[in-house]
């Protein structure tokens, strides 16, 4: 499989290279990630359904965008097609951030969730760290690694509510004493079960201060 993949991307990049077409629509792009109209879209457009505020066992936790069309297409593309490229487009959105979105201390760490090895291997990226450091970037703050995982458990998007939280079970440790706050970045918020898993482990590692930022949330 990681072969294929392998293949796959190398053809790619030999057929399409990097900003050849956009990752949205498939036309010609002008050397960048996406078109104007697909930046557009994204940024502008979807406005109208974006950026939505919740809180899991008293954490805030933001979601930019809904889990369908174009956003749903650059998270794809970036956690299983390898388009490291996207996380930046990704991460570009939160130039529309709300003026109640908070603002994070100089002294936060963005940190992201570790995946299985297995998976890192399988996919050549790592998808989380990407959307962190891209995050990171666009709010000027430090990032690291904070998490760790443990086991090789099934792919949560598999499973239903109960069963990933039985997946989850003590998948996550803390690699340090967490004494920053701390901004948890991750992909999709679906049942929020492995956000508050990494919440617990960063809070079993001192973290008092934890905000979640996704980039996408599930829809019905």
């Amino acid at each position: 499989m990681r072969v294929w993949r392998e293949i796959k991307r190398c053809l790619q990049e030999v057929l399409y290279p990097e900003g050849a077409v956009c990752l949205g629509c498939g036309k010609t792009a002008r050397g960048e990630c996406l078109c104007p109209a697909c930046r557009e879209q994204l940024f502008y457009s979807d406005s109208l359904e974006s950026w939505e505020f919740r809180e899991l066992q008293g954490v805030p936790a933001w979601s930019m965008r809904p889990h369908r069309g174009l956003s749903r297409e650059l998270v794809l593309r970036l956690k299983y097609g390898a388009e490291a490229r996207a996380a930046a487009e990704l991460a570009g959105v939160l130039q529309t951030r709300p003026a109640f979105f908070p603002e994070f201390p100089p002294d936060t760490v963005v940190t992201w969730v570790p995946i299985p090895r297995p998976r890192l291997r399988e996919r050549c990226v790592d998808h989380g760290q990407l959307l962190a450091e891209a995050v990171a970037r666009q709010l000027g703050l430090t990032c690291q690694p904070l998490l760790a995982r443990r086991g090789n458990d099934t792919p949560q998007a598999r499973l239903d509510r109960e069963r990933r939280q039985r997946n989850l079970k003590k998948a996550f440790i803390p690699l340090g004493k967490v004494e920053s706050p701390v901004l948890l970045v991750d992909d999709v918020l679906t049942t929020g079960t492995t956000a508050l898993r990494c919440i617990a482990a960063l809070r079993q590692g001192g973290a008092k201060d934890i905000t979640v930022l996704t980039c996408t949330r599930a829809v019905e």
